[in-house]
């Protein structure tokens, strides 16, 4: 047996005593083993985690560890859970003695935290962005809601002030009935000054005017009835309307509030995704 032989076989029996303390240094379960050139020389399996391989079995082609025997190089793959019931991370790293590869330590890292961060960030940003469509519509409908409410009141503004012209227009008919009335009065009066036969036209005439004045009176003065009952019901519409106005104009701003919250939770969840990611 050759001096580099042994040196080779001491040195992977170095790393066999140190292999214990490779679970202590990660926080995800574990299996570590060790291959020589052609076989398995040392598997510390892990109950969580079940690895392919015992002692004196022979290193499989395709695998990391023979991927690692003839390059020399770090392999590093993820194993799906279809494969072996778990995922995981499968570390290959090759030793080297003096420029020679005598062997590989590979290190299968659970994923099973991962999958579980990675699942929790993917729903947390599913269930984020359907609630942020939600709110959107809301914050729309809100939107639209409020430029109605608007408009709406920008057209009993108007209504209030056509009242007005309205009530200007009674107040002159008005006016006119009281001419009218006097009119008839003084028709009347003429109709005491002259003769018999004139009298009883004068008469008819001042019956009539007076007829008429008390009639447009009366229509003037139902009028104004209804007009005083159409403007407090177009002043109780319009303030009722203000008021539902300023109470969607504050849940539209918060919604807003919400949608940016939301926007910020969104972020979270993608950095949570990107350090699931990471492990």
């Amino acid at each position: 047996m050759s001096k580099q032989e042994i040196s080779d076989q001491q040195q992977l029996f170095a790393y066999q005593q140190i292999m214990p303390l490779f679970p202590q240094l990660f926080n995800d379960d574990v299996s570590v083993a060790i291959a020589n050139q052609q076989k398995f020389i040392q598997v510390i399996p892990n109950s969580n985690l079940p690895i392919n391989a015992n002692v004196g079995d022979l290193v499989p082609d395709g695998g990391a560890v023979h991927d690692a025997l003839i390059s020399g190089k770090t392999v590093i793959r993820e194993v799906p859970a279809k494969v072996y019931g778990v995922a995981f991370q499968s570390y290959a790293f090759p030793l080297i003695n003096q420029k020679q590869t005598i062997g590989v330590l590979v290190i299968g890292k659970s994923l099973s935290r991962k999958q579980q961060i990675l699942e929790r960030a993917q729903n947390l940003a599913t269930a984020l962005s359907q609630t942020t469509t939600a709110i959107n519509e809301i914050a729309t409908g809100a939107q639209s809601l409020n430029e109605n409410n608007q408009d709406l009141a920008k057209t009993a503004e108007d209504t209030t002030n056509k009242m007005h012209d309205i009530q200007k227009v009674v107040s002159f008919i008005q006016s006119v009935s009281q001419k009218i009335n006097m009119l008839g009065i003084n028709a009347a009066i003429a109709a005491a000054h002259t003769s018999d036969s004139k009298s009883a036209g004068f008469g008819v005439i001042a019956q009539e005017i007076r007829k008429l004045s008390a009639s447009t009176a009366k229509s003037v003065s139902e009028i104004e009835d209804v007009l005083i009952e159409i403007d407090q019901s177009v002043n109780s519409f319009s303030s009722k309307l203000t008021a539902s106005v300023n109470t969607i104009g504050e849940q539209s701003a918060a919604a807003e509030q919400v949608l940016a919250s939301m926007e910020e939770l969104n972020e979270t969840a993608k950095m949570m995704e990107n350090v699931a990611n990471s492990l």
